[in-house]
């Protein structure tokens, strides 16, 4: 049963939120103010000057030319060959009767037939036979040929080289032959599988880098 209120009890019930008589429902409250932010305003993009692509253009430019800079002052510092020689025509690998004459184009030879057995690292002063040491070069050694006679001097800084030149990085061993060789237009030639450096003169840091450069390259990964 619905009863009379006071105008105070009224305006009591209102700030307290309590439902009116006979609703039974709390009265609505105001909604709070939106604190949602307005909008900012969009900037048209502007394109970038043409003086920021010219210098990233630069930039890149710079980079390269430093990256190969470096890696050829590397390549310099480590030792990396820098003499490769002249490449010799190619004439065959096949193997012969030990001892039995063979007949080769190139006058030292850098390839061709040849013995089973390779000529060991070492100086020859009294001469060996190329289809020896032709078959070294296909196991990725390298021969050193002098026009003979070779003074005394001459062969100690010979030996020398077998003691000092870098051994071979998977095999070991200094992967040197030294020979003497009449019939050639040059005094001394270096020599791997299909390429020759001549030399008027010797030279044991050019004979060095074409060791550095062709050692254990033979067709033959062997010792």
């Amino acid at each position: 049963m619905n009863r009379q209120l006071s105008r105070a009890e009224r305006r009591r019930r209102a700030r307290e939120g309590e439902p009116p008589v006979g609703t039974g429902k709390a009265a609505d409250k105001p909604s709070p103010p939106s604190r949602e932010a307005p909008p900012r305003a969009v900037r048209p993009r502007r394109g970038r000057p043409g003086w920021l692509w010219w210098l990233a253009g630069a930039a890149v430019l710079a980079a390269v030319v430093g990256a190969i800079w470096w890696f050829s002052f590397r390549t310099a510092a480590q030792g990396e060959p820098t003499i490769q020689g002249d490449r010799v025509a190619y004439e065959g690998n096949t193997h012969v009767p030990m001892g039995s004459p063979i007949e080769y184009r190139a006058h030292p030879p850098a390839s061709g037939n040849h013995y089973p057995q390779p000529a060991a690292a070492g100086v020859y002063p009294e001469g060996l036979l190329p289809g020896f040491w032709v078959h070294s070069l296909e196991h990725g050694y390298v021969v050193l040929a002098y026009r003979p006679p070779a003074s005394p001097e001459l062969l100690r800084q010979f030996d020398e080289m077998l003691v000092s030149f870098p051994r071979s990085k998977k095999w070991h061993l200094v992967k040197l032959v030294v020979i003497p060789y009449k019939d050639m237009d040059h005094p001394y030639a270096a020599l791997a599988w299909t390429w020759r450096l001549w030399l008027d003169q010797f030279d044991r840091e050019k004979v060095l880098e074409f060791y550095r450069g062709h050692v254990d390259r033979g067709p033959e990964d062997i010792p």
